[in-house]
């Protein structure tokens, strides 16, 4: 790898670790330069500034394997969930959204990338738009519960009854009947 990509990569790594956990209004070109070990004026050279930066993190961000049907929808977002990593230095795609989806700058950006590549999916998959606006409400409650919240009640990742737990809420949110 070449030195400008090696660059451009390191900025790239930095802004996902800081932008997707504190949130775009909450961090500055400064501090993504710093922790990328790089001039600040080098995020204007690659990126055009932060803005194209951040647009750029989100590049691959909401990426999901194929999901060929509502039938495999649970298990397979059941195994997305178990293999996710844990601990390290990059904040999850759900993390992303808690912490910039109401940023007055980047959060109709956010909005409409989730919206797209994940919501649009889910809402063809299940073939009804409320169902599929709560299974993606299990999945980010479900996240913010274990994650950010740390609930005892919540299983330990991994475990049987940490999926027995994930699974009872997506098969629910799937169940659903509107009265």
């Amino acid at each position: 790898m070449n030195k400008a990509l090696a660059t451009r990569e390191r900025l790239l790594t930095e802004a996902r670790k800081l932008l997707w956990s504190r949130g775009y209004s909450n961090v500055s070109l400064r501090e993504i330069a710093q922790g990328a070990g790089v001039d600040v004026a080098l995020v204007s050279r690659y990126f055009g500034g932060k803005r194209g930066l951040f647009e750029a993190t989100l590049e691959g961000a909401f990426d999901a394997p194929s999901l060929p049907d509502e039938a495999q929808l649970v298990d397979t977002v059941l195994q997305m969930f178990r293999d996710a990593p844990r601990g390290g230095d990059t904040p999850s795609s759900l993390q992303l959204i808690q912490t910039n989806a109401n940023d007055p700058e980047v959060g109709e950006t956010v909005r409409a990338a989730q919206s797209e590549s994940m919501q649009r999916i889910l809402e063809e998959i299940i073939g009804d738009k409320e169902r599929a606006a709560l299974f993606m409400s299990v999945l980010m409650g479900f996240a913010m519960a274990e994650k950010t919240l740390k609930l005892d009640g919540i299983a330990i990742p991994g475990t049987p009854a940490f999926e027995a737990q994930l699974r009872h809420l997506m098969v629910a949110a799937l169940q659903y009947e509107k009265p």
